[in-house]
Parts: structure tokens; sequence; C-alpha cells
């Protein structure tokens, strides 16, 4: 009688799914992906074996299915089948509560006036948090299904180029997660570095998503990072070399976790392949931009009395010259490297001699890259000669440039906080990534490039190969 009620109460809730849920979601699928898969280029292949437009229903049949399948087996497995089926339903609707309705993200990346004031009145109901995530990740099937990662298209071209990435964090990683969501390709290899000074939270979000995944890792030694620390460049490091154990990635690029891509994966394959295995890293030369105060004294790490935290502050000592008639030239902390240009700095001692220079200079993730790629007499792999060129990775709309455009969203700290007034510009623009967005502020902005992004996924654009060879 016990198990004859049990089998009556599962079939009452697949009725109520299939009514309630089920029918009305996958007819509003069908419509979506109707359209998108009509588009999609050729040598494309989406990297689940489920079809597209039940993918995300189908486990919930199954599990119910396997149960009363299994009805004859003296087992107790319809509690837990029960269970199952209801964590898979609350984490579909858990994930959709996090989109916000009726935006319309085509016009707003038009710049459609009426989009753009339409979406002042928009408010998501949820927004993503980091104990969501610890949640949300706790069934990595489930979490990486209903997340859309088995749904991602993904080339030859792409599997025959894979790319690692750096992403640097200590905060958010709800927002990594959908940075990570953007860029995530099977083949590729994701090296998470979380701050040694974040909340046990973030470390415990970060190694939650990270195990989903064969190919993203939390990096091997961890740095307690202050602004304007060497730490922050032992940071990247760490993670290249981790990398570096890693077999057949192209490029390396360091990201931020509050950038978002504004190319595809598939874009950003064919722009590394036109620039021909060299580096792109910002290169500014000019004295007064120099921030000479930065490196003809020495700074130093003033460590508190808990021997942990620390500041860093100016010495009296001068710092010496550059070694191996080096000059100095500043950049970004970010940038992109060929797989050769990371094996030279763990291997090449002119790189290590720099390195060491480095530790005594403020911000030195903004000399050590570029100081090593433009000078031109050391020959480093994926270096080159002449003037300084554009920047590839990272378009940043800073007020205080002459470059800079009218900020849509909010200027902080004199950056541009993106929101949805900006994605015309950053869908037009020739760089692989933008920064930056805060999860908070500019969540209508990092749905609609989210969703402008998935599009483009499916309707491959050309890019100009002759543009990104002579400019990068």
């Amino acid at each position: 009688m016990r198990r004859k009620l049990q089998l009556a109460v599962i079939l009452l809730l697949l009725f109520l799914y299939i009514v309630l849920y089920y029918i009305p979601y996958k007819r509003t699928m069908e419509k979506t992906a109707s359209a998108s898969l009509g588009r999609v280029g050729d040598g494309a292949r989406i990297s689940s074996s489920t079809p597209i437009l039940s993918s995300l229903s189908s486990p919930i049949i199954v599990v119910v299915t396997k149960s009363i399948q299994n009805r004859s087996d003296n087992k107790p497995i319809y509690n837990q089948t029960v269970k199952q089926t209801l964590d898979l339903m609350t984490l579909q609707r858990e994930f959709d509560s996090f989109k916000i309705p009726d935006i319309n993200c085509e016009g707003i990346i038009k710049g459609d006036p009426e989009a753009l004031a339409d979406s002042d009145q928009k408010r998501a109901n949820v927004v993503p948090d980091d104990y969501t995530l610890i949640k949300h990740t706790a069934n990595c099937d489930y979490f990486r299904k209903i997340y859309g990662y088995d749904e991602i298209i993904n080339t030859d071209e792409e599997i025959n180029f894979p790319i690692a990435f750096n992403i640097l964090l200590y905060k958010e990683v709800a927002q990594v997660e959908i940075l990570l969501r953007a860029i995530y390709r099977p083949q590729n290899y994701y090296c998470l570095h979380v701050d040694g000074f974040s909340p046990d939270h973030v470390h415990k979000a970060a190694k939650s998503l990270a195990d989903c995944f064969d190919n993203v890792f939390i990096v091997s030694k961890t740095e307690n990072v202050v602004y304007k620390s060497f730490q922050r460049l032992q940071a990247d490091l760490n993670c290249m070399a981790d990398h570096l154990a890693k077999p057949d990635w192209k490029y390396l690029i360091n990201l931020p976790s509050q950038e978002l891509p504004i190319k595809t994966n598939l874009e950003i394959v064919r722009i590394l392949t036109a620039i021909n295995d060299r580096n792109s890293i910002e290169c500014i030369t000019e004295l007064k931009h120099m921030l000479s105060g930065r490196f003809l004294l020495k700074y130093k790490n003033k460590y508190y009395a808990d021997g942990v935290h620390y500041s860093v502050v100016l010495t009296d000592d001068k710092n010496p010259p550059l070694p191996h008639g080096m000059k100095p030239v500043k950049g970004s902390a970010y940038g992109v490297f060929t797989r050769r240009f990371v094996n030279y700095i763990f291997n090449n001692q002119v790189a290590k001699d720099l390195l060491e220079w480095c530790r005594g200079v403020l911000s030195p993730d903004e000399y050590y890259w570029s100081t090593l790629n433009h000078n031109p007499h050391l020959q480093v792999p994926g270096s080159y000669e002449g003037s300084c060129k554009g920047v590839l990775s990272t378009y940043v709309n800073w007020q205080v440039t002459s470059n800079y455009t009218k900020c849509k969203g909010r200027v902080l700290r004199y950056i541009c906080i993106f929101g949805p007034g900006d994605l015309q510009t950053l869908v037009s623009r020739k760089e692989l990534f933008a920064n930056k967005f805060i999860l908070a502020y500019s969540y209508k902005a990092i749905q609609c490039l989210s969703e402008w992004l998935r599009n483009q996924t499916f309707s491959p654009q050309r890019i100009d190969e002759q543009f990104y060879e002579s400019t990068f």
C-alpha cells in the first residue's frame, strides 16, 4: 500500500510538472532554438549528445521513469527520486529567476531609445550570489545542463586552437561564472586565482565551480594581494606556471573577474590566428606617462603585527637601473601572450632578472610584460620591433584619456562601469574583452551582452584579418 501511495505521489508530481512547467517551457525553447539552429555555421557542433530542445527537461523524465521501471526491485528509491526531481526543478526555476523578464536586448544593442528607456524600469527579481552558486554546483551534472554548458557550440577550428585563461578574483564568484560561461570551451584551460585575503565563502564558491569541470582549476599557490603590490604580478605568474603543465594551448589571456568578452570564442581564435604568433601587450614610452615615481625609488611591503596583512610603502633606497640594457616601458596588467612568451618568462635568465628588479616597483604588473615585449634587442618570443601598436586584449573607457567617450553607465575611479547604453559601442569595438562590469549595477548590460554573444555564436561573423594583422 505504501509503495502504491509513493508511486501515486510521483505520478501526480510528474503530471503537474508537465502541465504547469514542462509544456510551456518546451514551447518557448522550441521557438527560440528553432530560429537559432538555422543559423549555426558549417563545422559547428553542440557539446552535448542531447538535442538542444530537450536537453534541459530530459533528466527529469529519465529519473522518474527509471524509478517506475525499478519498482519491482524492492528498494526504497522513490523518496530519493522525488527529491532529485524537485532539486532539478528548483534549480531550473532559480536559474530562470536571474533573468530580467521582457527586456528588449536586441533594441538595446542597437541603441534604440525606446528600448533603453524601457530598460530603466526593468529590475532583476534575483541577482545571483556566491551562496546560491555553491548550492547550484552541488550537483555538477544538473548545474552544467541548466546553466547551458552542455549546449555550447564548438567548431573544429576552435577545438584545434585551445586557449589558456587566467582569471584573478577577490569577490563575487557568481560574476566569474557568467564570464566563464561566456568563454567556456572544453578544450580551453581556466586558472582561477582567488585572493588569499578573500572570505572563506569566496574560496568555497570558486572551488565548487572549478570542481564541475575537468579544465577549470584553482591555482596551486595563492597570493595575498594588496593593490599595486608585487603579489598582484605573482598571482598571474602562478597561474601561468600551472598552465605550462597543460598541453597544446596556443595563447594565454589574463583577465580580471569584472570583464566580459565582446567577441565569441571562434572570433577570438581567428583574431589570434591573424596576429600570427605575436604578443599583444600595451606599450607607453612617452616620459610624461611613464609614472617614473613608481620605479626610481624602491617600494616594499610593510607587514602589520599579524605578519599577514601589509601595505606597500615607499623607501629612500634607489632602484638600480634595469638589467640587460632595458628601457622601462609602461603598459597594462593584462595582455595576450603566446605560449613561447610564457615559457620564456620561466626559463630565461633575462626575464628572471627583470622580475627581480620589479620587486621594488609600484604596480610592477604594469611594467613587467610591456618592458619584456618592447625592448627589441632582447628578442623575446612574440615581440616585435617598431612603434607601439594597438591593445588587443581589453577595451577600457578611461575618463582621463584622450579617446574617452561619454560613459552611459557610471564612472567609478575614472573608469566607465558599463550600462545598457554602452552596449552599442562595445559590440562594435575591435578588442576581445571589455572592462568593467559590476554585477549589482551592470546586470542588465551583462544579461543583454551575454544574449548577444550567444546569438553571435549561432551566426558566426567574418573578421577583418587584414586589420588585425596590421594593427596588433
